[in-house]
Formats: structure tokens, sequence, C-alpha cells
């Protein structure tokens, strides 16, 4: 897998893309509609690469726990402060705290955070769960597999995301600590999961 390429692409979504929020709303157990035009020939090469980039960012949405999140509009309504500002939950797990967990943004950063999440997935903290995070990336079963990844994020709803009120706290402290082994592994997540459904995309396409 070309992991680091497809991680450093999830991390730049997340990093960059991160105050919009999307949903994989596929209308049956056929693939859903970016699936499809990544591998349609009818498709001009900039219209399949166009439906690759949304793909990149949907995959890094939908393991964002408050993507999946109905209450308090996935968190936008819950008021809380950062380093004194304030701002909301939701952008607060979009932005400020993978950031802070990457350790700032631009190139150089990405690059520094997607190796040493890479090392945990090859030969780290990682490498005994990675087979669980893909036993759904079949591209004929789209809704299935957002689904189930989707569902997956969701559960850190109630384990850490809202376990407590936070409206009107400072979040950066004790509440980013607990967070930050939580949004590092929804990135591996992402990053693998999307390394390898790309992969698998390449391999129903066939060669151009």
């Amino acid at each position: 897998m070309k992991l680091s390429f497809i991680t450093g692409l999830t991390a730049r979504a997340i990093l960059l893309s991160a105050a919009a929020s999307a949903a994989i709303r596929p209308t049956s157990d056929k693939p859903c509609i970016t699936t499809q035009r990544v591998n349609d020939r009818r498709y001009s090469v900039t219209d399949r690469k166009q439906a690759l980039q949304f793909l990149i960012h949907f995959i890094g949405d939908i393991t964002q726990p408050l993507h999946n999140e109905n209450k308090a509009v996935g968190g936008n309504q819950i008021p809380v402060l950062w380093d004194g500002e304030k701002t909301n939950l939701h952008a607060v797990w979009d932005t400020q705290m993978v950031q802070n967990a990457a350790g700032g943004y631009g190139s150089a950063v990405i690059t520094s955070f997607t190796n040493k999440l890479i090392a945990a997935i090859d030969s780290g903290i990682y490498a005994s769960q990675k087979a669980s995070w893909v036993t759904c990336t079949n591209v004929g079963t789209a809704r299935a597999c957002a689904l189930s990844w989707a569902q997956d994020a969701n559960k850190l709803i109630c384990a850490y995301v809202l376990k407590d009120d936070e409206t009107d706290n400072e979040l950066n402290g004790a509440y980013y600590t607990g967070a930050k082994p939580y949004i590092e592994l929804q990135i591996a997540k992402a990053g693998y999961r999307l390394a390898t459904y790309v992969n698998n995309l390449a391999a129903a396409r066939g060669e151009d």
C-alpha cells in the first residue's frame, strides 16, 4: 500500500478542510456515486480526480466522531473554550485538537505526523489492530462500509466525546489530553482504510 501518500492526504483533509461536515449517503448497497465515478471511464480524468478527492475527504470525515452524531448538531451547538477563545465542540474536534496532536500545521508537520502514524500501524501500537479496521472495504458495498465506519466512530461519543457536559469548559487541558489518543487512532484508521479502499478501487478498475 502507498500508505504514506494516502495517510498524508487524509491528515491534510482533516487538518485543512476540517470545517466541512460531510456524510456518505448512498441510496443502495451498490457502490455510491463517488466510488462509481472514480472508476467510470465515461468521465474525464478531471472529473474522476475530483471524485477521488471527495472520497478522500469523506473517508477522513467519517472517522471524526461528531460527524456521526446528531446531538447538538454534532456538537456545533455546544459552546466551549480553546485557549480562552470561544468556539464549539465540533470545531475543536475538527481543527484545534487535531493540529495540537500533529504539532501544528503545514506540509512538514503533516509529513512528520503521518510518518509517526505509519510507524504505529506498521510495527507499533496499531499493528495488532489494523486488520480489524479494514474488514469492510469492498467497493461493491460502499453503503455497508460507510455505515460500519460511522458506527465505529460513533462509539467514541459516549465513551469520551460527550461522556461529560463540556459546555463552556476550557478544552485545551485535561479534555485534550484524554482525547489525543482517540484523535491519533481515528486518523490512523482513516488513512489505512483509505489506502485499502483506493487499492481495491484500482484493482476493480484494471489498467487504463
